[in-house]
């Protein structure tokens, strides 16, 4: 599937603006994806897309060192279920922003060897093989 249009959630995306998640503490980031795990039935892929660039891509691209363990356990925890939204909008998203630093290659790299499925890194290296 294409990324989603942010436009085709906007419930979602005031929802998270109102919550001010994508500037919330780490270790509550950590809480709030096992919370998401939980959830029944599961997120659509558009929902899951959303959240996964609402919660996690402002903060892939702004790190300048290594992520905090907050960090790693809430992509981990999110990837666990959601890693095609995941990839779709965040690792997609990182790979194509042409500048991106060391401390995004080396998450986009630490997320395929510990924490994504064989098929999600399938669609990362498709995906790469198409990044000018």
């Amino acid at each position: 599937p294409e990324r989603p249009c942010p436009l085709c959630c906007p419930q979602l995306e005031g929802l998270c603006s109102f919550l001010q998640l994508s500037t919330c503490p780490e270790h509550l980031l950590v809480r709030f994806c096992s919370w998401l795990l939980a959830l029944s039935p599961d997120l659509s892929y558009t929902s899951a897309a959303v959240l996964a660039e609402q919660l996690f891509l402002g903060r892939v691209r702004s790190l300048t060192q290594p992520p905090s363990r907050h960090l790693m356990a809430a992509l981990a925890s999110f990837c666990s279920k959601y890693f095609q939204p995941f990839c779709r909008a965040v690792v997609a998203a990182v790979l194509q922003q042409p500048g991106e630093g060391a401390e995004q290659t080396k998450l986009v790299c630490e997320l395929v060897e510990e924490c994504l499925e064989p098929d999600c890194v399938r669609l990362l290296l498709r995906w790469g093989c198409r990044v000018p």
